[in-house]
């Protein structure tokens, strides 16, 4: 009974420090969008060009009514978060439809292409990363070591346009915009998996080799046990957490959208919708995404920590 009181007790505090968490990310997120310049009715009623000649200060103070942009700021973000509560993000300034439905058409695009990458990417970090730390600074371990780095040290920017110059311009292989299916995937997954796997292998790497130089695994060898087996028995089962770790934060940064990607790509998934929503100054859809990307986050962490408990016993103790 006592065991299970304090597991409740840790759920509860879990989900309270995650809602305070919430809380202060959409409060600092709603009030940089309030200090950022420019108007979102302006902007609405010249369509985003500025191509439609003046605009009366009359008309601009009537949209602010519509928006409900004329209200203090602590009014704003309490009549949002009021909305919240009860599952309602509020509307697109830009579109009129509701921010839910601009996400939910935006999100399996993105969920798809995440996956994907993540996929890719833990099945080439993984085993590289193992193998420098076996073969350290061997043939191997330098050649891969060095591609990582230029992985790493070429932007992602950078990457994407190259990609779409090659692959798109040049050798016409693949379209310029990408269409939501397995031929548009293609290069947004690439420059996803040479970014993090470029990471991810050095990461693996080094706690693996951590994990060698450790006092076990000179016992282990001093008592005769094979080094494939104290890799593949012990090794690897303690240097699980840390890259489980690593994993969760590139999975949400992938569901979080990578907007350079998806912009670049004109793959539509969050991430354009983030850079289109900020140009806009559309405010609930960019708190939509941000409120989705915290999310993402604290439930990635929550489930990473269940995760440990249950592979670490000392974990589960604490």
């Amino acid at each position: 009974m006592k065991k299970r009181n304090r597991v409740i007790k840790k759920i509860f505090s879990s989900l309270l420090q995650s809602l305070i968490v919430l809380i202060g990310i959409t409060f600092i997120s709603f009030l940089i969008l309030h200090l950022s310049p420019g108007n979102p009715a302006e902007i609405w009623l010249t369509g985003g060009d500025g191509n439609v000649g003046q605009i009366s200060q009359e008309a601009v103070k009537a949209q602010e009514e519509k928006m409900g942009l004329d209200k203090p700021f602590l009014i704003q973000y309490g009549m949002w978060l009021k909305k919240v509560c009860y599952g309602d993000l509020g509307e697109s300034f830009t579109t009129g439809q509701p921010v839910v439905s601009e996400l939910q058409r935006r999100v399996m695009p993105t969920i798809m292409i995440a996956f994907v990458s993540l996929f890719l990417t833990m099945l080439i970090s993984v085993p590289l990363g193992i193998g420098c730390a076996v073969y350290k600074d061997r043939w191997l371990d330098n050649m891969i070591r060095s591609v990582s780095f230029l992985g790493i040290s070429l932007p992602t920017f950078f990457t994407s346009l190259v990609l779409l110059w090659l692959f798109c311009l040049k050798l016409s292989i693949f379209p310029v915009i990408a269409d939501t299916d397995v031929k548009g995937m293609v290069l947004p997954v690439a420059v996803f998996v040479i970014q993090c796997s470029s990471r991810l292998t050095r990461q693996v790497r080094a706690v693996i080799l951590e994990q060698l130089n450790q006092e076990y695994v000179k016992g282990a060898v001093a008592r005769g046990v094979k080094k494939s087996r104290i890799l593949f028995s012990h090794v690897l089962k303690n240097a699980m957490i840390p890259v489980l770790t690593w994993v969760s934060i590139y999975l949400g940064i992938l569901l979080g959208g990578a907007a350079v990607v998806e912009t670049i790509f004109s793959w539509d998934g969050l991430g354009k919708l983030a850079v289109e929503s900020v140009a806009r100054l559309d405010y609930f859809v960019i708190q939509g995404f941000v409120l989705w990307v915290a999310l993402i986050f604290l439930a990635l962490n929550f489930l990473v920590d269940v995760i440990c408990s249950m592979i670490d016993p000392r974990i589960k103790q604490d």
